[in-house]
């Protein structure tokens, strides 16, 4: 901002939230600073060239590109309100009023306006006096309303600099990306955990996200997507990963040796486990979930009580009490949602009535019959992502194919009819591709598909499209031979073991 009065066009001021106020000096200072790498974190993101500076409590961007900017800003957080400003001036009353009424006459001509000033150091004026002088050099055409304005022109006077703006819009609140640290989050795709997720986040909180896989590579798929829109629209500022652990050999150890009443919360028991192992490697200082208190039967008061103690550091819940609208209220506003509508519910054992108050040492007891080492293997090799290299195809690709038929898997044969006939593999469905890809709904949600064609160009498109609708499905890589090769290699392998 030069010395002399002027016209602004490629100037936003942005503000810290309240909560900065009553902070010391110092903390004031690193979450300035704090604040200011999450805003040049998210415009860099964005492509948008930008020069910033500290000012008087301030962060003033200077761009060419501001409606874009402006665009961004709103998912920072830390950022408590910001405003494109319309003139500068020196903090001398006459180029105050004279810059201001230039800047801001034609905005309030033929409407309501009022106008505000506030002010940092000393000064020859009182913010009162450039309210009214600068007020009635704008009455022009226009009337003052004090008390429900259309336009307020707000005059900043911060040192020996006057900043005038006409619009203050919304930012984000909250707290600067890594104010508080980092945690981990358990995060399944769906609303809740999500939700909690960037409830957290807006405490700046560095998050990692960890999935306790139970539905394979397309649950991987539908969550990472989740993950990666949490770090491309509000983790500015942030270094995310996120972990993948295979959860599914804990799940089925779990069914085989503890009665089914305890299913849940011995489950919940295990992932808060693998959650503080993996914490501990990436120095996670707390453990971040989506429960609800009452929502599901491991979310009453009574088994919280029985799954803490499992815990080696804090466990943050976000959640604990709002109910099920106000989250589904909340990830339709972070936007999350539609993304989380179509991930599929696995952590719900089915097995009969389940305990809705247990007790730790019945569990320990229970849980004396499982095999450490599955849980000690699941998080040696889990699958770690970088969120910020994490590219599209990467969210596609990889989570499409298989090269094998697993026995529980439902196949589906996308050829035309006489191919079909010709040859099929064994207890394969027949649906032509322009069928399925218009009744697929009609499948059960709860099973794994395979599809397969005769060249191996149709089934990529269509397990896509059922993946976006939350089903389990995959597309066998290649054309009909080597589909062919794999179920004959399956029927060799059945003979030679019957021999």
């Amino acid at each position: 901002m030069a010395g002399k009065a002027r016209l602004v066009d490629d100037m936003i001021v942005v503000r810290p939230g309240a909560e900065e106020a009553i902070k010391s000096g110092r903390t004031r200072q690193f979450w300035r600073e704090k604040l200011r790498d999450s805003i040049a974190d998210a415009l860099t993101r964005g492509g948008i060239e930008h020069e910033l500076r500290l000012s008087f409590g301030r962060i003033f961007v200077a761009t060419p590109r501001v409606d874009e900017a402006l665009g961004i800003l709103p998912y920072v957080f830390g950022v408590s309100t910001f405003s494109p400003v319309r003139a500068v001036a020196p903090a001398e009353m006459d180029e105050i009023v004279r810059i201001g009424k230039e800047a801001c006459h034609g905005t309030v001509r033929g409407r309501t306006y009022a106008v505000r000033c506030g002010r940092q150091g000393g000064h020859s004026f009182s913010s009162v006096e450039v309210e009214r002088t600068l007020g009635a050099a704008l009455n022009e055409g226009a009337t003052v309303d004090l008390d429900n304005p259309e336009v307020t022109v707000r005059v900043e006077v911060l040192g020996g600099r006057a900043v005038i703006t006409e619009e203050r819009r919304q930012g984000a609140g909250g707290l600067p990306a890594g104010m508080q640290g980092r945690a981990l989050a358990l995060l399944s795709g769906g609303y809740d955990s999500a939700v909690a997720a960037w409830r957290t986040m807006r405490r700046g909180v560095e998050l990692d996200l960890l999935l306790c896989n139970l539905g394979g590579a397309a649950q991987e798929r539908m969550v990472l997507q989740v993950a990666k829109f949490l770090y491309e629209a509000w983790g500015h500022g942030q270094q995310s990963r996120f972990h993948v652990l295979d959860f599914r050999p804990v799940m089925e150890d779990i069914r085989a040796h503890i009665r089914p009443g305890l299913w849940q919360v011995a489950l919940k028991r295990q992932m808060y486990r693998a959650g503080c192992r993996v914490a501990a490697e990436t120095k996670a200082e707390a453990l971040v979930t989506g429960e609800a208190i009452g929502q599901v039967s491991s979310q009453t008061l009574g088994n919280l009580q029985a799954i803490e103690p499992v815990a080696d550091r804090p466990v943050l819940r976000p959640l604990l009490g709002f109910d099920k609208q106000e989250i589904l209220d909340a990830a339709r506003a972070i936007g999350t949602a539609p993304l989380s509508e179509r991930v599929r519910e696995t952590c719900a054992l089915a097995g009969g009535r389940p305990a809705v108050r247990s007790r730790p040492g019945t569990l320990e007891r229970a849980e004396a019959a499982l095999d450490p080492a599955l849980l000690a293997h699941g998080v040696e090799g889990r699958k770690v992502l970088d969120l910020r290299k994490v590219t599209p195809d990467e969210l596609r690709q990889p989570y499409l194919f298989v090269r094998d038929i697993s026995e529980d898997a439902v196949v589906i044969d996308c050829q035309p009819r006489h191919m079909y006939r010709a040859w099929h593999a064994p207890g394969a469905e027949h649906w032509e591709a322009d069928r399925l890809a218009r009744d697929y709904r009609r499948l059960p949600r709860e099973k794994t598909y395979v599809l397969y064609c005769t060249f191996g160009t149709q089934t990529p498109v269509l397990a896509e499209l059922m993946q976006q609708a939350g089903y389990e499905a995959y597309a066998f890589e290649g054309g009909l031979s080597r589909v062919q090769a794999c179920v004959e290699g399956k029927e060799t392998e059945a003979v030679r073991r019957a021999v």
